[in-house]
């Protein structure tokens, strides 16, 4: 049994206050002349010096720490806020351009040499896309023993199901017999090079999986290689540029299969949780992961050959030597990390089974002004009719992630990544921390209103860090260009009336004019 590992970006609930949202970005369906003029105001608001402007060195006045308690019983909502307030040691923070930047040949060529030196790779979506003799055996089984279920049950009807579940047998009789027992390498070498999607619907042998690509990414480009997994070794390494969906590049090396790094979504990995698959590698959730991701039927186990036994100060020096070596350590630095276990995504390759691996994984996001990007796996999404179309678009979260473990860099994601292509305001007006808390107090309850009020249980907030650092916005219907701002991020735990955990940013608000931001639309 293969199983992808359930993964999914949160997608924030969007409750609009006029009297709060009036000022910075709001959302006006009416005009998207509005929304511009929102976002001029923003500069100008900016732009302001003189009387009630607060600069960098007295933003947070005398806070090291931020403590309350505020609840809503008609709501149902509860916060408990004990909180390190954290401000960047910086002179200033900006206002600044930014601009989706596409995965380049130069940088797919840079990573190839740097990861896969000495390996020969393969088009990927061929070799990885055969059937073979192995994978039709595990479809028999399954057939098989939904044969004897059906002759054992008591169904109406039950002699038709059973007539066509032979006829599907019958037919993976015959594709066995016809298929090869390992992928055909030779003749499929990979030729290195990124592609236009729709060149590659016809690629012989791959078309399942290009006209698959090219349903998700019509105007984009691919490129998409595997090593032929020799002496266990399995690399898989994908590169998109994708309008709809963002660009990025992964890289995954492991020992029992090949990670599947096609995904046409950017994802982000949130550290410790459930949908991500990962938790710390010093709890046992072994059980509990397979309980709830496998329904309890199967088990994880360890890949103990696949071992992490190095300190984590000699993983982080071999992710930042790649870095380096990558020209992005002037752009990125590390931001947060640790050991940790790991469910990969393994849907080819390999005497596998269900399991994880301990390794290190590090997270560096970009740093300007000496200031972070704060981390939110909550990138901007819409999806729905925007007329006759049906539309569905993700400008996902910029940030970079490394994994490391005893053999070295076994994963590598450079997420939606960007570029700045002007700084609109240098040393940016913003609001102090006393002046935005006021807003949070005001707002927090409102914006996670539990939505099932039969329960009698409530959602309940736990904020322990409030971050001053950058975020993007943009206007509503621009996938490409946006601001990147400084921001009042107020982090922590949240658990809703159902019991699921959610950890990350609770409420963002622009630091320069107080409004908040709701992640999911981007502004």
């Amino acid at each position: 049994m293969k199983i992808c590992a359930i993964r999914y970006t949160r997608i924030a609930v969007c409750t609009v206050i006029a009297s709060l949202l009036l000022s910075g970005c709001q959302k006006n369906p009416d005009s998207s002349m509005v929304v511009n003029k929102d976002m001029d105001n923003l500069i100008e608001e900016a732009q302001k010096d003189g009387e009630g402007t607060v600069d960098m060195a007295n933003i947070a006045g005398a806070y090291e720490t931020y403590q309350t308690t505020l609840s809503d019983d008609s709501l149902g909502v509860s916060v408990n806020v004990n909180a390190k307030v954290d401000i960047p040691q910086a002179e200033q923070m900006s206002v600044f351009r930014v601009q989706q930047k596409r995965i380049s040949q130069e940088f797919l060529d840079k990573v190839l040499a740097e990861l896969t030196a000495g390996e020969t790779l393969y088009d990927a979506g061929v070799t990885l896309s055969m059937r073979t003799r192995s994978d039709i055996e595990e479809e028999l089984r399954g057939a098989k023993a939904e044969m004897e279920r059906l002759k054992n049950s008591d169904e109406p009807d039950k002699d038709i199901f059973i007539e066509d579940n032979q006829r599907y047998i019958d037919e993976l009789q015959e594709a066995y017999e016809n298929a090869p027992e390992q992928p055909v390498w030779e003749g499929n070498e990979s030729d290195g090079l990124l592609h236009p999607t729709a060149e590659m619907t016809g690629k012989a042998g791959g078309e399942d999986f290009y006209e698959w690509e090219y349903s998700l990414n019509q105007n984009g480009e691919i490129f998409y290689a595997a090593n032929n997994g020799a002496n266990d070794n399995y690399i898989s390494i994908t590169a998109q540029n994708n309008d709809e969906r963002g660009n990025k590049l992964s890289f995954r090396r492991g020992r029992h299969g090949y990670d599947f790094t096609a995904v046409a979504i950017v994802e982000t990995t949130v550290l410790d949780e459930i949908a991500s698959g990962v938790w710390p590698a010093d709890e046992d959730r072994s059980k509990d992961y397979a309980e709830r991701m496998l329904g309890g039927e199967m088990s994880f186990v360890e890949y103990t050959d696949e071992p992490t036994t190095i300190s984590e100060e000699e993983a982080r020096t071999k992710a930042d030597d790649l870095m380096q070596k990558l020209g992005l350590s002037d752009t990125y630095q590390w931001y947060e990390g640790g050991l940790y276990s790991e469910i990969p995504d393994i849907r080819k390759g390999g005497d596998w089974e269900p399991g994880y691996r301990k390794l290190y994984i590090f997270r560096y996001m970009r740093s300007m002004d000496g200031v972070f990007t704060t981390f939110d796996p909550t990138g901007k999404h819409e999806e729905g009719w925007n007329g006759d179309d049906y539309v569905k678009k993700d400008w996902p979260l910029e940030n970079i992630e490394i994994r490391v473990n005893d053999s070295g860099i076994v994963g590598f994601d450079y997420n939606a990544p960007l570029e700045v292509t002007e700084t609109v305001v240098e040393n940016s007006n913003m609001k102090s921390f006393d002046e935005v808390r006021g807003t949070f107090e005001q707002m927090v309850t409102v914006a996670n209103a539990k939505v099932d009020s039969d329960l009698d249980s409530d959602v309940v907030i736990e904020i322990d860090r409030v971050v001053l650092g950058y975020a993007r916005i943009s206007e509503a219907d621009s996938y490409d260009t946006g601001l990147m701002v400084p921001v009042w991020d107020f982090q922590g735990k949240k658990t809703d009336e159902y019991g699921t955990e959610y950890k990350g940013g609770i409420m963002t608000i622009n630091a320069i004019d107080g409004s908040v931001i709701d992640r999911s639309l981007g502004y």
